[in-house]
């Protein structure tokens, strides 16, 4: 992957791995997937109550009067004929007055489509449109990436709307959401309605009669749970305010759940309590998956440098004064040349056999990121001494002086080495990576194949 691509995944981890489906965050998601792909418009909309779909973020800005709301009927006839499936692309090879109808109306020769299906009908969908592109495959499969990102992040928004709208109708909806639901006297916690989906985990609704909410839902426990929201959805004066969200993990199987949250009057006026929860197992890999693209390096499976800078941090403010540590700045003297002769591919492939190498060795196991590039960094207890150090380095020069077998071909180079030492070299995370960095110049200076400390640097 290179790294503009890489670049883009990791901001959009990064600005995804918030929980709250935050309008400002998607709209820096959609400007950036925007900006990479050079695309005309990037829309994302919702199935209000009338069953159209209401606009809810777009980039440009300027274009949100123009495509405020659209009926779902403009899109019938292309699902319509197609299998449900969670990527789609519509222009002009499909010939049909419907196509052509949905094109002009984003004045565009082209649109990508991310719908949210549930029993065939649209929830959400995230819309890209541009006219005349000229997509790699790779950028194909980024694209989809980002598109699906972007769905999966906006999906627990869509469920919160759903809780508002069941509201109104409480007896006639809550069984038919898909949402599992319970509701509980707020002062007693005695369960006074649960809807069909929460209750067939754990043997049916009878099993919730006339039992306080723990008794089902924890039986360990003899009393009310820790964690219970309800202090967080009354104000002072004991009325309800706002819903509040929160992820909880079944015990019975695991399975991940946000969970919502409210204070209401029920039928016989007194304040109840109403907890929805949505499965978001599904939701909760991809949320592993996304923090795993952010601190990790695709090529290598190495932790990256974000993971590096962090780790260095949380040593140093968890080591006394009397602890050592040292930072091993590695970069690879000739890697161009590799490059340049063997192609890109032989160079990705002595990457990823330099990452194992280094991972494979007793005092870097764990303890070894990919910086960038060809620069690996390594973050060492103060334990292994400087004898030690110097002959673990002794050692990796010495496989160097053997050429590295890659897909039939022989390639030969070298590994210069930069060492800092905390906290001679300092203290924190930023100056020591600084000096080792510069120790490492300095040893590629020397002619390469050696190791320098930073209190060696001229």
């Amino acid at each position: 992957m290179s790294e503009t691509n890489q670049n883009l995944i990791i901001n959009l981890c990064e600005l995804l791995m918030d929980q709250e489906s935050k309008t400002e965050n998607i709209t820096l998601a959609l400007n950036a997937v925007k900006s990479r792909f050079l695309l005309d418009k990037a829309l994302i909309y919702e199935t209000n109550l009338s069953g159209d779909l209401e606009l809810k973020e777009s980039v440009p800005n300027e274009c949100r009067e123009s495509y405020e709301q659209l009926s779902y009927e403009k899109f019938r006839y292309f699902f319509d004929v197609q299998e449900t499936a969670e990527f789609y692309i519509i222009d002009k090879s499909v010939d049909h007055p419907k196509i052509e109808e949905l094109l002009n109306i984003f004045n565009t020769t082209t649109l990508y489509l991310f719908p949210h299906f549930n029993q065939n009908q649209i929830y959400s969908i995230v819309i890209f449109s541009i006219s005349n592109p000229t997509f790699s495959d790779n950028d194909m499969k980024l694209l989809k990436l980002a598109g699906c990102l972007l769905l999966k992040y906006i999906m627990p928004r869509m469920y919160k709307t759903q809780l508002f709208a069941a509201r109104k109708a409480l007896e006639n909806v809550l069984d038919n959401t898909g949402i599992d639901i319970y509701v509980n006297d707020f002062y007693t916690h005695e369960i006074l309605y649960v809807n069909e989906s929460m209750a067939k985990p754990y043997g049916g609704k009878e099993k919730f009669m006339n039992k306080k909410c723990w008794e089902v839902l924890f039986p360990s426990l003899k009393g009310e749970c820790e964690f219970c929201p309800q202090k967080r959805i009354i104000d002072e004066n004991g009325e309800p305010t706002k819903v509040y969200t929160w992820d909880y993990q079944r015990e019975l199987d695991g399975s991940w759940f946000r969970v919502f949250s409210a204070a209401f009057r029920w039928i016989d006026g007194r304040l109840a309590h109403v907890v929805s929860s949505a499965d978001i197992t599904d939701n909760k890999k991809n949320e592993a998956l996304i923090k795993y693209l952010a601190n990790y390096d695709s090529l290598t499976g190495l932790p990256n440098r974000r993971m590096l800078v962090e780790e260095c941090e949380r040593r140093i403010n968890h080591v006394s004064k009397a602890d050592k540590g040292y930072i091993l700045f590695f970069d690879i003297d000739g890697f161009k040349k590799i490059n340049d002769t063997f192609g890109h591919d032989i160079g990705d492939e002595f990457l990823i056999c330099l990452g194992q190498f280094f991972n494979s060795l007793d005092y870097l196991k764990d303890a070894i990121y990919r910086n960038g590039g060809d620069e690996f960094i390594a973050v060492l207890n103060g334990d292994i001494g400087e004898e030690r150090l110097k002959q673990l380095i002794d050692k990796i020069h010495e496989r160097f002086d053997s050429p590295w077998i890659l897909k039939g071909h022989e390639a030969k180079c070298n590994v210069s080495v930069g060492v800092a030492c905390y906290p001679e070299d300092g203290v924190t995370a930023e100056r020591l990576l600084a000096k080792a960095d510069q120790a490492m110049y300095e040893a590629k200076r020397a002619g390469g194949a050696q190791y320098c400390f930073g209190r060696d640097i001229k």
